[in-house]
């Protein structure tokens, strides 16, 4: 059943290419039914179900199944509602077919290579309708891949569970108790331990010791440790080509020439250079932390700042990254501190609506176990 979406905001059911639109009681019936599936249920309790507190005529729970029967028709071979003789209704998901692609190793190369083209340039939207629709075009998505899109999407409590190895998962850990405590030397000690482990995938590692600690050396006022790891990490970058950190590298330079508060003529030849990086790289999420970085120059020197912010943030919401919105404020909240501003409350209120909205305090002491749990004999 995992290709069959539910769409509570729109009212739609979708499978592969086919979609329905229902009205809302024919929703609730059927996501209802669906979500209890080959349950018989009787006309009363459907009542109770989803007509609580209504006052509904005796056929109503048959002409919502009429309807919904002949608006589920193009999906006929998916499920199907029954009539059980003197019990009532029930509906019957039939097996999905497995497409014989799934085991194509030309197929399953060109997906790899879309979707990491899609999360390099932050397509959201695309990478979203790559995995509801793996079934439909023939692949499934790697655990990485599906761990990476749940962490992209913010469904950050998913990470707390067992199901999920562990190392695999670990590099998303550590990155959602960043968000979650302001004890970012905390944070930069699990970073660091982390790279002790030898389970810990190898491209995950990468990017942990040339660009994750050094944002954390930046952030716990380790400059002169931030300055030798740039160093190290900028020539690394550039000798294996490493074109996706170009950027990201760029962009902490220029933080650390703005926190070290350098003359405004090096950091704006720095701001140009980046500028200039992404004509050659133009990927959506480098763009958005662009504009957070220009806010924050202007902060830096008492001109407004907030409509870049507000830029920046509103270039993740497009590209559907989740976490850069976390790092944004974060960024923000520093430089507030830095450069000892008063104002931008709007952005300090923007922080504790999404830190609400995804349960970080809930989140904070669960993961900082699970981290201690793996990482303390390190």
């Amino acid at each position: 059943m995992g290709n069959i979406q539910l769409q509570k905001g729109d009212l739609k059911v979708r499978y592969g290419s086919e979609e329905v639109t229902l009205l809302p009681k024919e929703y609730q019936l059927f996501r209802y039914l669906y979500e209890r599936e080959n349950r018989v249920f009787s006309r009363d309790e459907l009542l109770d179900a989803v007509w609580a507190m209504e006052a509904p005529t005796d056929r109503t729970v048959d002409d919502h199944v009429y309807r919904l029967r002949k608006k589920l028709t193009p999906l006929s071979s998916v499920f199907t509602i029954e009539t059980v003789r003197g019990q009532g209704y029930r509906l019957k998901v039939h097996k999905e077919m497995h497409s014989p692609l799934l085991k194509d190793e030309e197929v399953s190369s060109n997906v790899k290579t879309l979707f990491h083209k899609y999360h390099l340039y932050g397509q959201g939207d695309a990478l979203k309708l790559l995995e509801e629709n793996q079934a439909v075009f023939g692949f499934e998505l790697d655990l990485q891949s599906k761990l990476y899109l749940r962490f992209m999407k913010g469904e950050f409590q998913s990470f707390q569970t067992q199901e999920d190895p562990f190392w695999e998962k670990c590099y998303y850990l550590l990155h959602i108790y960043s968000y979650t405590t302001r004890d970012k030397k905390k944070s930069l000690e699990f970073f660091t331990k982390a790279l002790k482990a030898k389970a810990l995938p190898e491209h995950h590692r990468l990017e942990i010791r040339l660009l994750n600690r050094l944002s954390l050396l930046l952030f716990t006022g380790q400059h002169d440790e931030a300055e030798e790891l740039l160093i190290t990490s900028k020539k690394e970058v550039h000798e294996k080509k490493l074109e996706g950190f170009i950027p990201l590298i760029a962009l902490t330079e220029s933080y650390l020439a703005l926190v070290k508060k350098q003359e405004r003529s090096v950091i704006q030849k720095k701001i140009h250079e980046m500028e200039e990086l992404l004509l050659r790289y133009p990927f959506s999420r480098e763009r958005a932390s662009f504009s957070i970085l220009k806010g924050v120059h202007c902060l830096a020197f008492g001109e407004e700042a907030e409509s870049h912010f507000l830029e920046g943030i509103q270039l993740f919401k497009e590209a559907k990254y989740v976490p850069g919105i976390f790092i944004s404020l974060m960024t923000i909240r520093y430089f507030r501190d830095v450069f000892q501003v008063e104002a931008l409350e709007q952005f300090e209120n923007m922080w504790e609506a999404y830190a609400d909205e995804y349960k970080l305090s809930d989140l904070e002491p669960k993961i900082r176990k699970l981290l201690d749990d793996h990482l303390s004999s390190l």
